[in-house]
């Protein structure tokens, strides 16, 4: 298969070496200044993969770096955690002690009045009356007046 890209008409020259030399030199000139271009996007590229090793490696190193400070934040973490969840344990063994002991306040307080009133109660029947202790002698009188 063929493709027609377009077409020229040539003119004939007088003096076509000097034509066939402009050629070869303008395309001379084209070559060395495309090898030279070529050798510049070489260098420009062999720079910046030096620049991307470098940059990799900062990365790398910043990687490793992030990675250990998350290790030692989360062991310190760890610590004032397990530190944190022993406190709460004891708080909540004091608070729990601390109303068991209120309950306990408050039942021998509920308990004190009643075994006083008790007492008091058996001392009264210990206790001589109003009624005798007012007349002793008339008391043991017969009232056969």
């Amino acid at each position: 298969s063929q493709f027609r890209l377009g077409s020229l008409k040539l003119q004939e020259v007088p003096r076509p070496a000097e034509v066939v030399k402009e050629l070869i030199g303008y395309c001379l000139d084209s070559l060395g200044k495309l090898q030279a271009q070529t050798e510049h996007l070489q260098r420009e590229n062999e720079r910046l993969f030096s620049n991307w090793s470098d940059v990799e490696k900062r990365l790398e190193k910043c990687v490793e770096a992030k990675e250990e400070l998350e290790a030692d934040l989360y062991s310190r973490f760890v610590v004032v955690l397990n530190e944190k969840k022993a406190k709460i344990r004891n708080l909540q063994k004091l608070l729990s002690e601390a109303k068991e002991s209120a309950v306990d306040a408050k039942c021998s307080r509920d308990s004190i009045p009643t075994t006083q009133m008790v007492i008091k109660r058996e001392n009264n029947y210990d206790a001589s009356t109003d009624e005798e202790s007012e007349n002793p002698a008339g008391a043991s009188l017969p009232s056969g007046k």
